[in-house]
């Protein structure tokens, strides 16, 4: 059975806190394993914001490699390879704007000796073998979103699911197949706000389009509980599903595990089938997880916490 953690984002001192919670302890060589035989399944996102990252990869990959976790490829692990990698017509595949570099600031910062960019280099070697989902006997896990169009293009064009430079490539030109499919499986589905509603984000960039509740019927929700962030001028409206572009929500019983959305306040399912298990540890809140016994019907009894720094 699977213990499944949420984003970490160089918090690892929450890390080995929620580990030792489920029972987790260092091995000979220092990798945390459980003496019952379970497994960990992390939902990506590892690197940046944090101030532990180096300790945090080194915790995360040695379970990985010691056969002890698994784990998935969050959007600032792909992000990062598209930060680092150079493009054919110049400059990089993610451009290294301000808001870019400041997103992997401290990333940059636990790895800007000579002798830690070498180590760094490896473990963008490492994320490269990340798969972009799992699915499991019983469970789903991805970062952000499971569509199961998107999951199907992905499959198509990699057969084991994970990335390939040629694929890193194409995924990085806006408006390709590979782009979208790549945008939601790992940020997520967004729409535009209507009329000239606005937002802005935990960054505080301006954002007129806003990621929503894949996992919740629009035709059955209020503009509240469907866009994930509070547009209070539109909060008790209905879902106007017409313009909602392919719109689709997940309706499967099969159990899926995800990350990425930030939430606050008290760790909760979303449905009995879903549920988000990052709430914001890089922005004080919790590092959560899900201790998953094979059922179907997730419970709340399931989600374990560790309160972060503030």
């Amino acid at each position: 059975m699977y213990d499944l953690i949420g984003d970490i984002h160089g918090h690892a001192a929450e890390l080995q806190l929620l580990l030792k919670q489920l029972d987790y302890a260092p091995d000979a060589r220092g990798v945390y394993r459980h003496a019952g035989g379970r497994q960990v399944i992390f939902v990506g996102d590892f690197v940046d914001r944090g101030p532990a990252i180096r300790e945090t990869l080194q915790i995360v990959r040695g379970m990985v490699d010691g056969g002890a976790a698994l784990a998935v490829m969050g959007n600032h692990e792909y992000n990062a390879l598209a930060f680092w990698a150079f493009d054919p017509t110049g400059g990089h595949l993610r451009p290294h704007w301000p808001n870019h570099i400041m997103q992997h600031f401290e990333t940059i910062r636990a790895f800007s000796s000579k002798e830690l960019f070498a180590e760094w280099q490896d473990y963008l070697a490492w994320f490269m073998r990340l798969p972009l989902f799992l699915e499991l006997p019983g469970l789903r896990v991805v970062h952000a979103c499971w569509d199961a169009r998107y999951i199907a293009q992905l499959r198509a064009w990699l057969p084991d699911d994970r990335l390939t430079p040629e694929f890193l490539l194409r995924a990085s030109r806006v408006g390709s197949a590979e782009f979208k499919a790549i945008e939601v499986t790992l940020k997520g589905h967004e729409t535009d706000l209507p009329g000239d509603h606005h937002f802005f984000d935990k960054d505080g960039h301006r954002r007129t389009k806003v990621r929503t509740a894949w996992w919740r019927d629009p035709a059955a929700s209020t503009y509240h509980n469907y866009f994930l962030e509070p547009i209070e001028a539109l909060a008790d409206q209905s879902v106007d599903v017409a313009a909602l572009p392919n719109a689709s929500y997940y309706q499967d019983e099969t159990p899926v595990f995800f990350g990425h959305y930030w939430l606050r306040g008290e760790p909760r399912l979303l449905t009995p089938h879903s549920v988000c298990l990052d709430y914001s540890v890089a922005r004080g809140g919790e590092l959560v997880g899900y201790r998953w016994h094979g059922e179907q019907v997730l419970t709340p009894a399931g989600l374990v916490r560790v309160a972060g720094a503030q």
